[in-house]
């Protein structure tokens, strides 16, 4: 080292700072190195090489640090830490040799080179030119340390390593928290360190003391207990909800606590939608067994308003005519008088019965207040007979659907071919078993059978029936 006393006094100032950076950056080299996973002894060895590099760079730092000071004392001094020096090439050589032949790879024999400017014999051999070898193996070390240390980097954040493992557990959506018995913390993502700050207020510091808190402690911020199904979930301030739960893990002769936390706020929302649905259906349904419990009155009600307004309509005709006469100064003609009370009973008598068509248009009315759809789609039979069953008929399959199904929209098709026609469907809930026929369906049956027709139950897709009642059937 006797040679570098003849440098500018700068030159070894900035060989020092060199010598630093390479420290630096070599000691975060190591870091990176040993915080891969393990993958044989070839990957230990080549761990190990990098430590030798290290302590080789610190005897390039200790070697100008001795010339600095023989400069600042004004005297020359002699190398020294000669066992050191030879001890960390030997340590570098070796270790270089077993990193390549277990990795497969030429590029750590290069080390062996650079470690080897530290030999005193390097030093007695080069002589004068000894300083541009030592600047030269610092130089390569320097490019080397930043080389090695990018690429450890890209291998940990890219390949399995301990720290690609924590951060592709830090991405995931699912809390994660492990931690022994005694509530030491091994392993806590980020997911469920915010939310354990959430529940508790505070960061997580002791795993056991999170898991009392989840099972009975104070929560903070707004945040609440509920039940979803069977199980406890807690809802947050910004109104997700999570569902959290312990596991028991054995590994190694010791008992470590597995904490999940799972997001079921979609589920939590489509079942308070399902329970206000199912709330408003139970509302609905007491309606509709109110109002088909009291249909007998509801029809004798509107029959009776329809009733008083025909005789309305009939009095008031009559009556308007004769105050027209006494407004006149006319006498009212006797055979007139008796000729109105003849015939009044007989014109109330005559809507007494409903036609067909009549039927119908009363049951789309008295529905529609019960926000039933009743749709009628073709004309009724001509054959009277027919026409008056298919409204019988129809009012029993509104009746039946409504009561039974919970339909809110009826429709009948009615056609004709080579038979009268009639097909129903509804929106309601299918039977959910087989088909039991009451007094209804069978008064429908027994009212075709007597035209000489047939009905037809269809229960998938959904509810229909099909009625046919031939042309020119016999009636029995």
């Amino acid at each position: 080292m006797a040679e570098f006393y003849r440098f500018p006094h700068w030159v070894l100032t900035t060989l020092v700072m060199v010598a630093a950076v390479c420290i630096v950056l070599q000691t975060l080299t190591v870091s990176y190195s040993i915080r891969r996973l393990p993958a044989g002894w070839g990957r230990r060895m080549e761990n190990g090489m990098e430590c030798a590099v290290l302590a080789a760079l610190f005897l390039f730092a200790a070697l100008l640090g001795q010339v600095q000071y023989g400069l600042y004392g004004g005297f020359l001094m002699p190398s020294a830490y000669d066992l050191a020096r030879q001890v960390v090439f030997l340590l570098a050589a070796g270790l270089g040799t077993a990193a390549a032949v277990g990795t497969e790879l030429i590029w750590p024999f290069f080390v062996i080179g650079g470690a080897a400017v530290l030999l005193p014999a390097t030093e007695q051999i080069t002589g004068p030119a000894y300083p541009f070898f030592f600047m030269a193996a610092l130089l390569y070390f320097l490019l080397r340390s930043v080389h090695i240390c990018l690429l450890r980097r890209q291998e940990l954040y890219t390949r399995l390593s301990s720290i690609s493992i924590k951060e592709a557990i830090d991405t995931l959506h699912t809390g994660l928290l492990f931690f022994r018995r005694s509530g030491d913390i091994l392993l806590c993502n980020r997911q469920m360190d915010g939310l354990a700050r959430q529940l508790s207020g505070q960061p997580l510091h002791n795993g056991l003391a999170f898991q009392q808190l989840l099972e009975g402690g104070e929560l903070h911020g707004g945040c609440v207990r509920e039940v979803l199904g069977d199980q406890q979930v807690f809802r947050l301030a910004d109104a997700s909800v999570w569902s959290i739960s312990a596991h028991e893990i054995f590994m190694r002769r010791q008992t470590l606590i597995l904490l999940t936390a799972d997001d079921v706020t979609e589920r939590w929302d489509a079942v308070t939608l399902l329970a206000r649905q199912n709330q408003a259906l139970e509302q609905r349904g007491r309606e509709l067994r109110h109002t088909i419990e009291h249909l007998q009155a509801i029809c004798e009600a509107e029959e009776i308003a329809r009733s008083k307004g025909r005789v309305h309509d009939l009095l008031g005709q009559r009556i308007s005519l004769l105050l027209r006469a006494m407004r006149d100064g006319q006498q009212p003609d006797e055979a007139l008088l008796m000729d109105f009370a003849r015939s009044l009973p007989t014109a109330m008598r005559e809507d007494g019965t409903p036609s067909p068509a009549r039927r119908l248009a009363l049951l789309r009315e008295t529905f529609r207040g019960m926000d039933v759809s009743v749709e009628v789609r073709g004309a009724l039979p001509e054959d009277g007979e027919v026409a008056d069953s298919f409204a019988e008929i129809a009012v029993e399959c509104v009746t039946n659907a409504v009561r039974h199904g919970y339909a809110t929209r009826i429709q009948f098709h009615l056609f004709h071919n080579d038979c009268w026609r009639m097909t129903v469907t509804d929106n309601g809930i299918p039977p959910a078993g087989p088909l039991r026929e009451g007094g209804g369906i069978g008064g429908m049956r027994r009212r075709v059978a007597r035209l000489g027709g047939s009905m037809e139950l269809y229960t998938a897709p959904r509810f229909r029936i099909e009625l046919s009642v031939p042309k020119e059937a016999e009636k029995t």
